[in-house]
């Protein structure tokens, strides 16, 4: 993120709310290009994250899933997600981009224990009624090689978090908010943040249903911490923790 004190992506605009009215047809429209800037995100953050496979294949001849290989996909991944993100809000909307305020930083401190909350209280209750979610990939490799999941907790914090967040809280939801409202915009936005992770866990489908409903819950909180603070470093702060506190969990447990 940005370390000036205040930076825009995209233009400026009269009202938070301005530029399309929200007739039927700009809905869909919006809708249109939320679904598309999630596909793209995805795509771009597939195929970037390839290239340090292929890479390895032509200079070695086989592909070896150490660490080192894996962290470099993941880094290759999220700038897929950041370059998507980026590129449309730089265009297309106004993205607040600055240095947290302490009431930012009440938000991220409140936002974090909201999330860890959250996915505490209904993963127990999933639990009560026989639910299991399904492992992601992460965790799968962190079984394996445990350094991993420190990898990836360190990565969450500097870039993880904030190339999602840029893409699906400052890109996609920022567009939803100017058809739906900020309600719609959360949910939207939330909806189409799970639904990637289906791509990222290793289960039987209503494993992958559960994971991925817990998922939506805890983009629900970072939503709503982005339109409270209308900074995208807050959400990205927020997630970048909330994925280092489980995944340095796991290593403990491990």
């Amino acid at each position: 993120m940005s370390s000036v004190s205040d930076t825009r992506y995209g233009p400026e605009l009269p009202g938070d709310d301005a530029g399309r009215a929200r007739t039927g047809r700009g809905r869909v429209r919006a809708l249109f290009v939320a679904v598309l800037l999630t596909a793209v995100g995805l795509g771009a953050g597939t195929l970037l994250g390839a290239v340090p496979v292929v890479v390895e294949v032509v200079r070695s001849g086989t592909a070896e899933f150490g660490v080192g290989l894996l962290v470099t996909s993941l880094v290759f991944t999220m700038l897929g997600y950041a370059l998507v993100g980026g590129l449309y809000a730089r265009r297309y909307l106004r993205v607040e981009v600055r240095v947290p305020t302490r009431r930012d930083l009440l938000w991220t401190v409140a936002g974090l224990f909201g999330t860890l909350a959250a996915i505490t209280i209904l993963g127990l209750a999933a639990f009560s009624l026989g639910l299991q979610g399904a492992p992601n990939s992460v965790g799968v490799a962190g079984q394996e090689a445990p350094v991993f999941l420190l990898a990836v907790a360190v990565l969450s914090i500097l870039l993880v978090g904030p190339a999602e967040e840029l893409l699906f809280r400052g890109a996609i939801q920022g567009r939803l908010r100017e058809s739906f409202g900020p309600v719609g915009a959360i949910l939207g936005a939330s909806i189409l943040f799970g639904s990637i992770h289906l791509v990222a866990v290793v289960g039987t489908l209503g494993e992958s249903l559960v994971s991925v409903g817990l998922i939506t819950v805890v983009s629900l909180v970072l939503g709503y911490v982005y339109e409270r603070t209308r900074n995208v470093v807050v959400p990205a702060l927020v997630h970048g923790f909330y994925n280092a506190t489980l995944l340095t969990l796991s290593y403990l447990a491990l």
